[in-house]
């Protein structure tokens, strides 16, 4: 079994370009043969056509002749003496006027007067002059034939041997019948002037016949006369050339229009066709040729298309045993060459996927590192705030539980994600507290969105924001300092803004802002603007971000992200 693509398609192209050249060849030789055959039936039934009408035309001149004789007047006049006084004399004299009667036409070879009265045959030849004494059943024969569509065919009634093409007419004196003009045409004269010049020596048969498909004349004598039947052409007396496919013989028939005599030949195709043997052995050289020369170019398109897809697995086999380093070396520009860039795109992005979810573990890791996270902390300040209320100290002990609830929502609360309304519960605890350091010098003003309420986001993604507001935005000193915090649903997507009316930030300082990349280590959280960015970039990739927009009147941070209710729905 052949395992090797190149192999395969290799002996793909060899046994496609042989099956199509033996195609092509087998279509050109089928198409030559029948060309030839086409072309040869055409010509010769043009020869036939021609030979068909001047062989009618002499048949009319005949049959003309024996018209004019049967009504020539001297001939009917020497008849009727000669029935009157039986002079020998007018024999003689009758002969020689059919011998004038057989000289018009030369295809004529003897003119017969019978006369059935006295059972006498003038001829028109030298000798015999006469013949008397003619058998009754003889004219007999020739008194029905007479009746029949000519010419006839009529065994020779003076030379008994030969079989003869023939024109009877009668020779009326006053409305009775004296006698029979006979025009006879010998069977080999018609043969060799009209039949044999059409055997060019391929044609295996070639008959002539008559309206009731008698054999008229053919190379064989004895069948003259018979009927002929050939029963892979029933259809001889149409003009047309008919090709049979099995056996393989082209027939050829043409009916003459004045006789109604029909011309048919037969002729094999194998000797129509012996010519083309040598093409025939001509294009099986080429065949082969043509097989041998597309080797060559078949064996370096193969192995054009092999060497890409050779370097493509081999890489693959190193890529599977851990070199993930590896690149496929791209060298064309067809689908292997895009397969192989896919390949390395493909690469590159697990590469990308491993950084970032190490970067994404890293964060977490890092904003869990900087959260006050012991549980003795608050667990102690618990202790404190029970105290601070058993001492009346009720104001204290609020704080004391505000700061713990932080520290219990920003340590225990299990998930990475929570609702916009828990997020905006542990902001308000860490804003109550920075409202008791600044001594109330500031207020904060909500609204939140129904929809936008239930949308899950990251953990403390709204502190360091805020706490950007109040450390660096918020003048303390002013009475009137504002902060406001909004979050509503468009298309999809969950819109939060931070907004203050401090002193304002410069382009300059936005930028180093969204773009530095030295995190915090100071605050709540510790984590800071840069650790947002780069955690909306690892949760949301393209589909988050982050914004500022800062004038004298105050500045404002806009975060962006999918609206999500469910939090098993972030991902990059």
């Amino acid at each position: 079994m052949i395992r090797s693509m190149r192999s395969k398609v290799f002996l793909a192209i060899i046994s496609i370009t042989f099956l199509t050249a033996s195609a092509i060849t087998l279509i050109f030789y089928l198409k030559s043969t029948q060309m030839i055959e086409d072309n040869y039936g055409t010509n010769l039934y043009g020869r036939i056509e021609q030979v068909g009408n001047a062989f009618d035309d002499a048949m009319k001149e005949i049959y003309y002749i024996t018209v004019q004789a049967s009504n020539a007047e001297g001939l009917s006049r020497q008849a009727e003496s000669y029935l009157k006084t039986e002079d020998a004399g007018r024999l003689e004299k009758m002969s020689g006027m059919l011998g004038g009667f057989k000289k018009r036409n030369s295809d004529i070879g003897s003119v017969y007067l019978v006369l059935p009265e006295q059972k006498t045959i003038v001829t028109s030849e030298d000798y015999p002059v006469y013949v008397k004494k003619v058998n009754n059943s003889v004219l007999k024969h020739i008194a029905e034939i007479s009746l029949e569509d000519h010419p006839v065919i009529i065994k020779d009634p003076v030379r008994k041997q030969n079989k003869v093409l023939s024109f009877i007419e009668p020779v009326m004196k006053d409305g009775s019948v004296l006698g029979f003009i006979m025009c006879n045409i010998e069977e080999r004269a018609v043969y060799y002037k009209y039949l044999d010049i059409l055997n060019d020596g391929r044609s295996s048969e070639a008959v002539l016949l008559n309206k009731k498909n008698a054999i008229v004349s053919t190379k064989n004598v004895e069948s003259m006369g018979k009927i002929y039947r050939n029963s892979n052409f029933p259809d001889i007396q149409q003009n047309g050339i008919f090709n049979k496919r099995t056996p393989a013989v082209i027939g050829i028939s043409y009916k003459t229009a004045f006789t109604g005599c029909s011309f048919f030949i037969t002729v094999e195709k194998s000797v129509v066709l012996s010519d083309l043997n040598q093409l025939k052995y001509f294009l099986l050289a080429f065949l082969f040729l043509f097989l041998g020369i597309s080797l060559i170019p078949a064996y370096f398109a193969t192995r054009a298309m092999y060497e890409p897809l050779r370097n493509l697995t081999a890489a693959m086999d190193e890529i599977s045993a851990g070199e993930l380093d590896k690149r496929v070396q791209v060298c064309t520009r067809d689908e292997i060459g895009r397969l192989s860039n896919d390949f390395n795109n493909m690469l590159n992005q697990i590469e990308k996927l491993i950084k970032e979810e190490g970067l994404k573990k890293d964060a977490e890791l890092e904003a869990l590192q900087y959260q006050i996270t012991p549980h003795f902390m608050y667990n102690t300040l618990n202790s404190i705030k029970f105290a601070a209320l058993l001492k009346g100290e009720k104001e204290l002990g609020g704080l004391i539980g505000d700061f713990v609830e932080l520290l219990q929502a920003s340590v225990n609360k299990k998930g990475t994600f929570v609702t916009v309304s828990d997020e905006i519960h542990i902001l308000k605890n860490y804003i109550h507290l920075q409202k008791i350091r600044y001594d109330g010098h500031f207020d904060v003003d909500y609204e939140i969105g129904k929809d936008a309420g239930s949308c899950f986001v990251p953990r403390l993604i709204l502190q360091p924001l805020v706490e950007n507001s109040i450390l660096h935005g918020l003048d303390m000193k002013m009475d009137n300092s504002q902060i406001e915090i909004r979050a509503v649903i468009e298309e999809d997507y969950l819109c939060i803004s931070v907004k203050d009316n401090g002193r304002g930030m410069t382009q300059e300082q936005i930028y180093e802002l969204l773009t530095k990349k030295t995190k915090k280590t100071s605050g709540l959280s510790g984590i800071g603007v840069v650790n947002v960015r780069e955690r909306l970039e690892l949760y949301y990739g393209n589909n988050a971000g982050l914004g500022y927009d800062s004038n004298s009147d105050g500045t404002t941070a806009y975060l962006y992200l999918p609206a999500y209710k469910d939090q098993n729905q972030y991902a990059v």
